[in-house]
């Protein structure tokens, strides 16, 4: 279970040294960004690719090291 907060400060206060996740969902000229870290999990859909608050999140994401997450699998899925 993942606890979603609306407030990406929220997130970059709490992370402290955990690991993270990030994905990136592109939808024609929108992108929805989803963030996780620890059983805190953060989204938000941003109408341009330029906008500076998700520039500040992937910024803080790359320099935290966090995961880039391309798709999930089920793990009974994983090796076929």
């Amino acid at each position: 279970m993942v606890n979603l907060i609306e407030n990406w400060n929220v997130l970059e206060l709490y992370t402290g040294e955990k690991i993270g996740f990030y994905q990136l969902f592109p939808n024609g000229d929108k992108v929805e960004i989803r963030v996780m870290t620890g059983k805190i999990g953060f989204r938000k859909e941003f109408s341009s690719t330029e906008d500076p608050e998700l520039t500040r999140i992937l910024e803080f994401c790359r320099k935290r090291f966090f995961i880039r997450v391309s798709e999930h699998k089920r793990d009974e899925d994983f090796f076929k």
